[in-house]
């Protein structure tokens, strides 16, 4: 053989190897289960930028942790309020970290959930607030898996076996107690030992589980049970979203008029992380931004159409990525810029940089923290240090 040619194949080779190296160096992230987003710009920079600013600055703990809100409040009510920590907020943070390969501001929030939030069942108690850790006795199955998920993309960039020991934790209890019937389950109340029959579809995390796989088979069975369950839920190709609450012990989907929007887009995102998306989502997706108008916090189930037009960040933010796995780049800057018309920019306002009402100062963490996974850049706040 032409000595040149074999240089040239040894060069081929190495580069796969290394590259292969960086995409599987544990072994639950494989090269036939990896998945990553699209990068296309660098367009976004100062406005990732001062989003991240905002929430490190201003919807951050004494401890670290995020808050739910911009503002306190005193009451604890059903749904989280004020300056509660939340184990969705944590789970978010933390990916975003690893997306930026920033280990130390990983570990603050990794401890934060493995010391305050972390119950002895091995599940993550979905909210606390810095003086109360039992405020809940129950976990959120979307945001443990969440959680899973960064630890596992944190043991492949970093190989700290803590992560992978905290996360086979989490793993295992999540089988023991929010399986049900062989599905995911929404919560399990630690308190009461109530294992919930139902499951939101936004809560199956399909690629999640397809890397939990690798370390119980077990997982497999539920990977492909979540799939079924998300497939029982398509509305029609004319209206091509995705229903709500599934009953497990019923088989069926609980009555609703209307379809929120982000719930919806959760399910297409995990689809769409797993391969399994909808040529007639994506095209609802880019026909809803340029025929009409953008994409509103609800839908009416029976005629597809909007009933309001209430548009959020978390919306476009859920979109914007859906559209960087599917490789869409003009759909994306669409959503992108439409995203950052709902961005605080004046620099008087206590809210700049972030996404939230301005007048009202409501801010929630959720849509900020979407936001900063949806932009475009890869390691760019890192390498501004």
């Amino acid at each position: 053989m032409n000595k040149n040619i074999v240089i040239i194949y040894s060069i081929i080779a190495i580069f796969f190897f290394v590259k292969l190296n960086i995409w599987c160096k544990s072994d639950i992230i494989d090269n036939e289960n990896f998945i990553e987003e699209n990068e296309f710009t660098q367009d976004y920079l100062e406005e990732e930028k001062i989003c991240y600013e905002f929430i490190e600055e201003s919807m951050s703990s004494k401890s670290g942790g995020i808050h739910t809100n911009y503002l306190e409040s005193n009451r604890v009510e059903e749904m989280a309020s004020g300056h509660e920590i939340l184990s969705e907020s944590e789970g978010l943070i933390m990916l975003y970290y690893t997306r930026i390969q920033d280990n130390e501001k990983f570990n603050k929030h990794f401890n934060i959930v493995k010391n305050k939030m972390l119950d002895k069942t091995g599940l993550v108690r979905w909210r606390i607030k810095e003086e109360n850790y039992n405020l809940s006795t129950s976990n959120a199955t979307i945001d443990d898996l969440r959680i899973i998920r960064s630890l596992i993309y944190a043991y492949d960039i970093w190989e700290d076996k803590e992560y992978y020991e905290t996360l086979e934790k989490i793993s295992e209890s999540l089988l023991k107690y929010n399986i049900y019937k062989g599905c995911l389950n929404n919560y399990f109340d630690i308190k009461h030992k109530y294992k919930s029959e139902e499951i939101d579809a936004a809560y199956i995390d399909l690629y999640t589980m397809k890397l939990l796989s690798n370390i119980n088979n077990k997982w497999n069975k539920v990977y492909k049970k979540g799939i079924s369950v998300i497939n029982k839920g398509y509305l029609s190709n004319k209206f091509p979203l995705y229903q709500k609450t599934y009953n497990i012990r019923k088989d069926r989907y609980l009555d609703r008029q209307v379809i929120n929007s982000i719930d919806a887009l959760l399910v297409v995102l995990h689809l769409s992380e797993v391969g399994l998306v909808k040529k007639e989502t994506l095209k609802w997706i880019k026909d809803q931004m340029i025929h009409s108008g953008g994409i509103y916090a609800e839908y009416d189930i029976k005629t597809g159409k909007p009933v309001d037009n209430v548009e959020s960040a978390a919306t476009y933010a859920i979109a914007a990525r859906i559209a960087k796995i599917t490789g869409d780049e003009s759909l994306y800057k669409l959503l992108v810029d439409r995203m950052l018309s709902l961005q605080v920019v004046d620099k008087s306002s206590p809210l700049y940089g972030g996404f939230g009402d301005a007048n009202t100062l409501k801010v929630y963490s959720f849509d900020n923290l979407l936001a900063l996974l949806a932009f475009s850049t890869l390691g760019g706040l890192n390498d501004e240090k």
